[in-house]
Protein backbone atom coordinates (compact mmCIF):
# COMPACT_ATOMS: atom_id res chain seq x y z
CA UNK A 1 0.00 0.00 0.00
CA UNK A 2 1.04 3.61 -0.60
CA UNK A 3 1.32 4.55 3.10
CA UNK A 4 3.39 1.43 3.75
CA UNK A 5 5.83 2.33 0.99
CA UNK A 6 5.97 5.94 2.17
CA UNK A 7 6.73 4.85 5.73
CA UNK A 8 9.53 2.55 4.60
CA UNK A 9 10.97 5.32 2.44
CA UNK A 10 10.88 7.66 5.43
CA UNK A 11 12.72 5.10 7.57
CA UNK A 12 15.40 4.83 4.89
CA UNK A 13 15.85 8.62 5.00
CA UNK A 14 15.99 8.66 8.82
CA UNK A 15 18.53 5.83 8.71
CA UNK A 16 20.75 7.87 6.39
CA UNK A 17 20.42 10.93 8.65
CA UNK A 18 21.31 8.90 11.76
CA UNK A 19 24.37 7.43 10.08
CA UNK A 20 25.60 10.95 9.27
CA UNK A 21 24.70 12.48 12.65
CA UNK A 22 27.73 13.62 14.60
CA UNK A 23 30.08 14.07 11.67
CA UNK A 24 32.80 16.60 12.66
CA UNK A 25 31.16 17.08 16.08
CA UNK A 26 32.63 16.30 19.48
CA UNK A 27 30.93 14.38 22.26
CA UNK A 28 29.88 17.53 24.16
CA UNK A 29 27.82 18.85 21.23
CA UNK A 30 24.18 17.60 21.03
CA UNK A 31 24.50 15.75 17.72
CA UNK A 32 21.65 13.35 18.55
CA UNK A 33 18.79 14.45 20.79
CA UNK A 34 15.55 12.66 21.66
CA UNK A 35 12.69 14.18 23.60
CA UNK A 36 8.98 13.42 23.86
CA UNK A 37 5.96 15.56 23.01
CA UNK A 38 2.78 15.80 25.08
CA UNK A 39 1.21 12.91 23.13
CA UNK A 40 4.12 10.58 23.85
CA UNK A 41 5.59 10.77 20.36
CA UNK A 42 9.33 11.16 19.96
CA UNK A 43 11.04 14.31 18.75
CA UNK A 44 14.29 13.22 17.07
CA UNK A 45 16.93 15.86 16.31
CA UNK A 46 20.02 14.94 14.28
CA UNK A 47 22.95 17.27 13.56
CA UNK A 48 26.23 17.04 11.68
CA UNK A 49 29.04 19.54 11.34
CA UNK A 50 29.87 20.97 7.93
CA UNK A 51 33.37 22.20 8.86
CA UNK A 52 36.07 20.48 10.89
CA UNK A 53 36.38 23.17 13.55
CA UNK A 54 33.92 25.46 15.34
CA UNK A 55 34.87 29.05 16.11
CA UNK A 56 35.10 30.47 19.64
CA UNK A 57 32.60 33.15 20.63
CA UNK A 58 34.71 35.84 22.28
CA UNK A 59 32.20 38.55 23.20
CA UNK A 60 28.70 38.52 24.66
CA UNK A 61 25.74 37.78 22.38
CA UNK A 62 23.45 39.15 21.18
CA UNK A 63 25.70 41.63 19.39
CA UNK A 64 24.34 43.66 16.49
CA UNK A 65 27.63 43.35 14.62
CA UNK A 66 27.84 39.55 14.80
CA UNK A 67 30.06 37.13 16.71
CA UNK A 68 33.62 38.11 17.56
CA UNK A 69 35.86 35.08 17.00
CA UNK A 70 39.12 36.43 18.35
CA UNK A 71 40.04 38.67 21.26
CA UNK A 72 40.69 41.86 19.33
CA UNK A 73 37.30 43.36 19.99
CA UNK A 74 37.64 47.16 19.67
CA UNK A 75 35.15 47.53 22.52
CA UNK A 76 37.86 46.61 25.04
CA UNK A 77 35.53 47.08 28.00
CA UNK A 78 33.68 43.96 26.88
CA UNK A 79 36.57 41.94 28.27
CA UNK A 80 36.41 42.87 31.93
CA UNK A 81 39.92 42.63 33.34
CA UNK A 82 41.53 41.80 30.00
CA UNK A 83 42.09 38.71 27.90
CA UNK A 84 42.78 36.52 30.95
CA UNK A 85 39.04 36.59 31.61
CA UNK A 86 38.26 34.86 28.31
CA UNK A 87 38.28 31.14 27.44
CA UNK A 88 41.66 29.90 26.20
CA UNK A 89 40.23 29.50 22.69
CA UNK A 90 39.84 33.30 22.48
CA UNK A 91 43.30 34.72 21.78
CA UNK A 92 44.76 37.64 19.85
CA UNK A 93 45.64 35.26 17.03
CA UNK A 94 43.47 35.49 13.93
CA UNK A 95 41.19 32.67 12.80
CA UNK A 96 41.33 31.08 9.36
CA UNK A 97 37.90 32.10 8.06
CA UNK A 98 38.49 31.07 4.44
CA UNK A 99 36.31 27.95 4.58
CA UNK A 100 33.57 29.81 6.45
CA UNK A 101 33.63 32.60 3.87
CA UNK A 102 33.49 30.12 0.98
CA UNK A 103 30.65 28.09 2.48
CA UNK A 104 28.54 31.16 3.24
CA UNK A 105 29.16 32.52 -0.27
CA UNK A 106 27.96 29.16 -1.62
CA UNK A 107 24.71 29.49 0.33
CA UNK A 108 25.52 27.28 3.33
CA UNK A 109 24.31 29.57 6.12
CA UNK A 110 23.04 27.32 8.91
CA UNK A 111 24.92 28.48 12.00
CA UNK A 112 24.46 27.25 15.55
CA UNK A 113 25.67 28.94 18.74
CA UNK A 114 26.29 26.41 21.52
CA UNK A 115 27.22 26.79 25.19
CA UNK A 116 29.04 23.63 26.33
CA UNK A 117 28.45 24.45 30.00
CA UNK A 118 24.68 24.07 29.99
CA UNK A 119 23.85 22.64 26.55
CA UNK A 120 21.89 25.67 25.36
CA UNK A 121 21.97 26.48 21.68
CA UNK A 122 20.42 28.79 19.08
CA UNK A 123 20.11 28.68 15.31
CA UNK A 124 21.42 31.69 13.41
CA UNK A 125 21.54 32.49 9.71
CA UNK A 126 25.09 33.35 8.70
CA UNK A 127 25.58 36.21 6.26
CA UNK A 128 29.33 36.77 5.98
CA UNK A 129 32.69 37.25 7.67
CA UNK A 130 34.95 40.24 8.16
CA UNK A 131 38.58 40.82 9.12
CA UNK A 132 39.72 44.39 9.75
CA UNK A 133 42.67 46.25 11.26
CA UNK A 134 46.45 45.85 11.39
CA UNK A 135 48.49 44.47 12.96
CA UNK A 136 45.92 43.28 15.51
CA UNK A 137 42.85 42.25 13.60
CA UNK A 138 39.18 42.21 14.52
CA UNK A 139 37.28 39.24 13.13
CA UNK A 140 33.53 38.80 12.99
CA UNK A 141 31.05 36.29 11.64
CA UNK A 142 27.87 38.18 10.77
CA UNK A 143 24.48 36.55 11.20
CA UNK A 144 20.79 37.32 11.50
CA UNK A 145 18.29 35.83 13.89
CA UNK A 146 17.67 36.29 17.60
CA UNK A 147 19.87 34.53 20.13
CA UNK A 148 19.62 34.01 23.84
CA UNK A 149 22.18 35.70 26.05
CA UNK A 150 25.57 34.01 25.67
CA UNK A 151 28.55 35.44 27.55
CA UNK A 152 32.02 33.83 27.43
CA UNK A 153 33.61 36.40 29.79
CA UNK A 154 34.63 34.94 33.15
CA UNK A 155 33.85 36.78 36.38
CA UNK A 156 37.59 36.84 37.12
CA UNK A 157 40.79 35.35 35.76
CA UNK A 158 40.53 32.20 37.90
CA UNK A 159 36.84 31.48 37.28
CA UNK A 160 35.74 28.38 35.37
CA UNK A 161 35.79 28.86 31.61
CA UNK A 162 32.53 29.16 29.70
CA UNK A 163 33.21 27.57 26.33
CA UNK A 164 30.79 29.04 23.76
CA UNK A 165 31.20 28.06 20.12
CA UNK A 166 29.82 28.88 16.69
CA UNK A 167 29.24 25.92 14.36
CA UNK A 168 28.30 25.50 10.73
CA UNK A 169 25.86 22.59 10.83
CA UNK A 170 23.03 20.73 9.17
CA UNK A 171 20.11 19.89 11.45
CA UNK A 172 17.21 17.56 10.66
CA UNK A 173 14.35 17.16 13.11
CA UNK A 174 11.52 14.60 12.97
CA UNK A 175 8.31 15.12 14.96
CA UNK A 176 4.58 14.41 14.71
CA UNK A 177 2.22 17.32 14.06
CA UNK A 178 -1.48 16.88 13.25
CA UNK A 179 -1.17 13.17 12.44
CA UNK A 180 1.80 13.66 10.11
CA UNK A 181 5.47 12.92 10.62
CA UNK A 182 7.18 16.21 9.83
CA UNK A 183 10.76 16.93 8.84
CA UNK A 184 12.31 20.30 9.73
CA UNK A 185 15.70 21.31 8.34
CA UNK A 186 17.95 23.85 10.08
CA UNK A 187 15.21 25.25 12.27
CA UNK A 188 12.95 26.16 9.34
CA UNK A 189 9.24 25.34 8.95
CA UNK A 190 8.71 21.57 8.91
CA UNK A 191 7.38 19.71 5.87
CA UNK A 192 5.27 16.54 5.89
CA UNK A 193 7.27 13.32 5.42
CA UNK A 194 4.66 10.65 6.25
CA UNK A 195 0.85 11.06 6.50
CA UNK A 196 -1.67 9.31 8.75
CA UNK A 197 0.81 8.70 11.57
CA UNK A 198 -0.54 7.26 14.81
CA UNK A 199 2.77 7.15 16.66
CA UNK A 200 6.47 7.77 16.16
CA UNK A 201 8.95 6.28 18.64
CA UNK A 202 12.73 6.58 18.80
CA UNK A 203 14.08 4.52 21.71
CA UNK A 204 17.80 5.08 22.52
CA UNK A 205 19.94 2.25 23.90
CA UNK A 206 23.18 2.91 25.76
CA UNK A 207 26.40 1.05 25.04
CA UNK A 208 27.31 -1.82 27.35
CA UNK A 209 27.66 -5.59 27.55
CA UNK A 210 23.87 -5.62 27.49
CA UNK A 211 22.59 -2.31 26.01
CA UNK A 212 20.01 -0.60 28.22
CA UNK A 213 17.29 1.90 27.36
CA UNK A 214 18.35 5.49 28.04
CA UNK A 215 16.11 7.87 29.94
CA UNK A 216 14.60 10.81 28.06
CA UNK A 217 15.55 13.44 27.28
CA UNK A 218 18.60 11.89 25.65
CA UNK A 219 21.46 12.47 26.20
CA UNK A 220 20.43 14.39 29.33
CA UNK A 221 22.77 16.10 31.79
CA UNK A 222 25.06 14.90 34.56
CA UNK A 223 24.93 15.85 38.26
CA UNK A 224 26.70 19.16 37.60
CA UNK A 225 24.26 20.11 34.83
CA UNK A 226 26.69 19.54 31.96
CA UNK A 227 25.33 17.66 28.92
CA UNK A 228 26.14 13.95 28.74
CA UNK A 229 27.76 12.48 25.65
CA UNK A 230 25.65 11.44 22.65
CA UNK A 231 28.47 9.00 21.89
CA UNK A 232 27.16 6.72 24.66
CA UNK A 233 24.47 5.68 22.19
CA UNK A 234 24.61 2.07 20.96
CA UNK A 235 21.62 2.17 18.62
CA UNK A 236 18.07 3.46 18.19
CA UNK A 237 14.94 1.35 17.88
CA UNK A 238 12.70 3.37 15.58
CA UNK A 239 9.02 2.59 14.91
CA UNK A 240 6.29 4.35 12.95
CA UNK A 241 2.64 3.33 13.25
CA UNK A 242 0.33 4.50 10.46
CA UNK A 243 -3.33 4.03 9.54
CA UNK A 244 -4.10 2.37 6.22
CA UNK A 245 -7.50 2.31 4.56
CA UNK A 246 -10.61 4.07 5.84
CA UNK A 247 -13.82 3.37 7.71
CA UNK A 248 -14.33 -0.30 8.56
CA UNK A 249 -11.36 -1.18 6.40
CA UNK A 250 -8.94 0.97 8.37
CA UNK A 251 -6.04 -0.88 9.95
CA UNK A 252 -2.93 0.20 11.81
CA UNK A 253 0.49 -1.03 10.74
CA UNK A 254 3.78 -0.58 12.54
CA UNK A 255 7.13 -0.65 10.79
CA UNK A 256 10.21 -0.91 13.00
CA UNK A 257 13.93 -0.77 12.38
CA UNK A 258 17.11 -0.76 14.47
CA UNK A 259 19.39 2.09 13.40
CA UNK A 260 23.04 2.49 14.35
CA UNK A 261 24.89 5.85 14.19
CA UNK A 262 28.34 5.28 12.72
CA UNK A 263 29.97 8.32 14.36
CA UNK A 264 29.57 7.26 18.00
CA UNK A 265 32.87 5.37 17.77
CA UNK A 266 34.78 8.06 15.88
CA UNK A 267 37.79 9.67 17.51
CA UNK A 268 37.45 13.14 19.03
CA UNK A 269 38.87 15.94 16.90
CA UNK A 270 41.66 17.94 18.54
CA UNK A 271 40.09 21.11 17.13
CA UNK A 272 36.84 20.49 18.99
Amino acid sequence: MLSNRTTRSTLDIVNSDIRQAGERLSSDFPAIQITQDLSGNSVLTLRRGLLDSPLPVCAPLPNVLGAYVNANNPAATTFVGGISNLPTACTTGTQDLSQWTAQIAAGVVSGYVFDTADGRGNHVVLSGTSTTGTPLKTQLVQFSGLTSSFNPVKANATATERDIRLYLIEERQYLVVGGKLMLGVNGKTSQAATPRVVSFKAVPYLQGTTPTIAALPFPGVNASGKPKSWKDLAYLDLSITVTEGSGKNAVQRTISQRLTPRNTSSAESDSN
